[in-house]
């Protein structure tokens, strides 16, 4: 035989390289299910407000807009899901348990959904008590958030229930629940009624201990709870807020409803005016998170201004913390830190109209 004719040659692919591969993709694989405790915070939008708030009787002539301000937000599930929110830019790496301590994405979004619906009441009241026109408010009684699993009321209580008197007291003072619970003892048994969908129930709930320590004493239903109101007025206000959630945007829906009844001129004075704060009835404005995100939100939208939270208590950082944010990225919007309602309106008042 000639050395130099080819010959085939058959090589044995060694077992370890598939031995490899499979473990790269059990890996790969199981990444993606092992959880991560974090949420990626980045800038979202500035949305202006005009197409989402209508109000009767209201006009739409600004010639500027006021914009809400948001903050997107991704869950980091998994690894991908980490890796993807650390590519986006301005973003800010925050443990599960600053934002959310103890509770399921679900109890999460119930208590942005209920957040946002009092945002909305909030925004209504402030505006219409400002602009003195009739609005009449109504507790209702206390709505439940959420239902802890270790609660009793598991299966009974539902979230959106609203309940409107306890032991045959009403609960139009919501501190009365307090009250009873502090002469209460474990497993005693409480007599609701319920609003829930209309329709009146009466359900009776055994109390259990809400202390962490079990030699605690610390009696309750085990629900997560705010106030329910019924705003009744003849001037109907529609606001769609659409997939954004939680209480920040109340300052700017309040001027946005100001601005379509108000009789002197145009709030905007052709500006583009974004901003950020909760809204009480009374028309204080409230600190909220992620306020840095919402500085490079609006000035990326080109806003002239941006209302903040001013920080007038012992904690509050939305001021400081805007401020610093303007400077880092370099902007030409100017932050206006306001603690009331009064002081915004005041603060556009004295604008000068915007030259075109």
């Amino acid at each position: 035989m000639n050395p130099m004719m080819p010959v085939n040659v058959v090589r044995r692919k060694r077992p370890w390289f598939f031995i490899s591969v499979i473990l790269v993709c059990v890996i790969l694989i199981a990444l993606s299910y092992i959880p991560l405790p974090y949420y990626i915070y980045s800038p979202g939008n500035a949305e202006s407000l005009q197409p989402l708030i209508q109000v009767s009787g209201g006009h739409k002539t600004e010639k500027g807009s006021f914009m809400l301000t948001t903050v997107y937000v991704v869950y980091a599930k998994n690894v991908y899901d980490l890796l993807y929110g650390l590519s986006l830019p301005d973003h800010q790496l925050i443990p599960v348990s600053q934002v959310d301590p103890g509770l399921t994405n679900q109890q999460y979004n119930q208590i942005e959904d209920y957040m946002m619906t009092s945002s909305h009441q909030s925004a209504e009241i402030a505006a219409l008590q400002y602009l003195k026109k009739p609005v009449y408010v109504h507790v209702l009684g206390v709505q439940i958030i959420y239902v802890y699993p270790t609660s009793k009321a598991v299966g009974l209580l539902q979230s959106g229930d609203i309940i409107t008197s306890i032991q045959g007291q009403s609960l139009q003072d919501p501190s009365r629940l307090i009250q009873i619970f502090q002469h209460a003892g474990v497993g005693d048994k409480v007599s609701l009624s319920i609003l829930r969908s209309g329709h009146k129930l009466h359900l009776v709930v055994p109390l259990v201990n809400l202390a962490a320590n079990p030699k605690q004493h610390e009696v309750g239903l085990g629900i997560s709870a705010g106030i329910a109101l019924s705003v009744k007025t003849p001037i109907r206000i529609r606001i769609n807020s659409g997939d954004i959630n939680g209480p920040s945007a109340g300052l700017m829906f309040t001027l946005e409803v100001i601005n379509q009844l108000y009789n002197h001129g145009d709030l905007t004075k052709g500006y583009r005016i974004a901003g950020t704060g909760t809204m009480s009835e009374n028309g204080t404005i409230g600190q909220i998170g992620g306020v840095e995100h919402k500085i490079v939100a609006a000035a990326r939208a080109h806003a002239n201004y941006f209302f903040v939270p001013m920080d007038t208590s012992k904690g509050d950082t939305n001021e400081v913390h805007a401020m610093e944010a303007a400077k880092r990225i370099h902007t030409m919007m100017k932050v206006v830190p306001v603690h009331t309602l009064k002081q915004a309106i005041a603060f556009l008042q004295h604008l000068p109209q915007k030259r075109v």
